[in-house]
């Protein structure tokens, strides 16, 4: 058991194209029950859907208790997600630190033109322009980088390929 945690959430070693995808079909998965499970709740509270309100938080105990375990699958959902891409950067010899530039960097530059879009009376948009379509092309590469390419051939320094199967 406390090898598939490892497994699971461990950052150490390197994981294959298709094992990443399993990942992430497991998580977005996961991500789409919760979203689910959010509207369903939404959608059960009178009145706040319909006037456009804000859903409260439960305050009943069975309610309380479905909210931490909502946040909790939520948080293992993020780990899991967080470890596999980082082991999947090992494959590619890329240090961890890459997810910062694939996750990170587009939301903040996405983010940054949304914000000067409404915040500003007169918008640049060219920089917008600029701001979003930087976001889309980092968003792209991280997609080719993690999910398309072949990961390093043979031992890297993040450890054994692991296509390669031991004798």
């Amino acid at each position: 058991m406390a090898g598939r945690l490892v497994a699971l959430f461990g950052v150490r070693g390197r994981i294959g194209r298709a094992r990443y995808w399993l990942y992430v079909a497991a998580i977005a998965a996961l991500l789409v029950l919760l979203l689910l499970s959010l509207w369903i709740y939404a959608l059960s509270i009178p009145g706040a859907y319909e006037n456009g309100g804000p859903t409260p938080f439960p305050r009943e105990p069975l309610g309380i208790a479905g909210a931490v375990l909502w946040f909790a699958l939520l948080a293992l959902a993020l780990a899991a997600g967080t470890s596999a891409t980082i082991r999947r950067l090992h494959d590619r010899d890329m240090a961890w630190w890459w997810i910062v530039v694939f996750v990170l960097v587009p939301d903040l530059l996405y983010g940054g033109a949304q914000y000067l879009t409404e915040n500003t009376f007169a918008p640049s948009t060219a920089l917008t322009f600029a701001m979003r379509t930087a976001a889309i092309a980092i968003s792209l590469l991280a997609f080719v980088e993690l999910c398309c390419l072949r990961g390093t051939a043979g031992s890297n320094r993040f450890g054994p390929d692991p296509l390669r199967r031991s004798a």
